[in-house]
C-alpha cells in the first residue's frame, strides 16, 4: 500500500468520524442497541486503525522500496 493511498483511506475515516459526532450531538436521543462498554471499544479499534493509515503504514511501504532497490543494485549488469 502506498503513502497516498493510506493517508486517503485515514482521511475518509476521519471524516466519517467527524459525521457521526455531527451526527450524534445533533441527536441525543438516538442510541445503539448494546451497552456503552462495547461502543467505546468499537470506537478504539476504529481509532486505532485510523492512527494505523495515517502513521504507521508509509512505514511499510518505504522498507519495500528499499528492498526493491537493492534487487535492482544486485541484478544491474555491470558498467564499463
Amino acid at each position: 500500500m502506498t503513502k497516498t493511498t493510506s493517508r486517503f483511506i485515514g482521511w475518509i475515516m476521519l471524516s466519517i468520524a467527524a459525521a457521526f459526532v455531527f451526527y450524534a450531538f445533533r441527536h441525543p436521543e438516538s442510541a445503539w442497541p448494546w451497552s456503552n462498554t462495547a461502543s467505546y471499544v468499537i470506537y478504539i479499534v476504529y481509532l486505532a486503525v485510523m492512527v494505523f493509515f495515517f502513521v504507521a503504514a508509509p512505514f511499510r511501504s518505504r522498507k519495500r522500496r528499499r528492498k526493491k532497490s537493492r534487487e535492482r543494485r544486485r541484478t544491474a549488469p555491470p558498467r564499463d
